[in-house]
């Protein structure tokens, strides 16, 4: 089979074969630069907490999701929402990770002392969680299995906890949105080169 391939202003014939199993190649033919190839999707609907020390970070392992790209050349389109509730008022910042690493193309720029991160927010009560979005086309380079999650640290000089999916205070008040339950997701998209 040939069919007409647009290259800028003109075309040209690009020839299609499918074999006996009904592979088509060349992939470009049914699946262009930017189609999404397969959707990986976590969705957390528990509550999890952990403690981080003053200067320390925390990879949160438990909320994180998995895709194995099928070429090395393909990108993976990330979107993760996260709830997340404190122990104080403070600064809690998350830098996003990839097989345990943080990603460097996804963190501010070198500043000094300063910390380099993928975002923060200011936790100002106890009583609630804070939605954290995070969205970043990642291109791993590999076919290998790549992990996604995030890395959490805070400003404050104590220890402190954090919580995902539910609040500090975690009053059990109906209807009033105090102590709410949340729901957290991470949807991985292995894109087309």
């Amino acid at each position: 089979q040939s069919a007409l391939e647009k290259t800028g202003q003109s075309f040209k014939i690009m020839t299609i074969t499918i074999d006996g199993n009904g592979t088509i190649t060349p992939k470009t033919a049914v699946q262009p630069a930017g189609s999404i190839l397969q959707v990986v999707q976590h969705v957390k609907t528990d509550t999890s907490s952990f403690s981080i020390n003053s200067g320390a970070t925390y990879n949160d392992t438990n909320f994180a999701a998995s895709i194995t790209p099928t070429t090395s050349s393909n990108k993976i389109l990330i979107q993760i929402m996260v709830n997340h509730g404190t122990s104080s008022n403070q600064l809690a910042a998350f830098t996003l990770l990839c097989n345990g690493s943080t990603i460097d193309a996804v963190k501010g720029g070198a500043s000094s002392s300063r910390a380099r991160i993928t975002g923060c927010h200011h936790a100002e009560e106890t009583a609630g969680t804070q939605t954290v979005y995070v969205g970043y086309l990642h291109s791993p380079s590999s076919t290998s299995q790549q992990t996604y999650a995030l890395q959490w640290r805070h400003n404050s000089s104590s220890t402190r906890t954090h919580y995902i999916n539910r609040s500090e205070d975690d009053n059990d008040a109906s209807g009033n949105g105090m102590g709410p339950r949340a729901a957290s997701t991470i949807i991985l998209k292995e894109v087309a080169a």
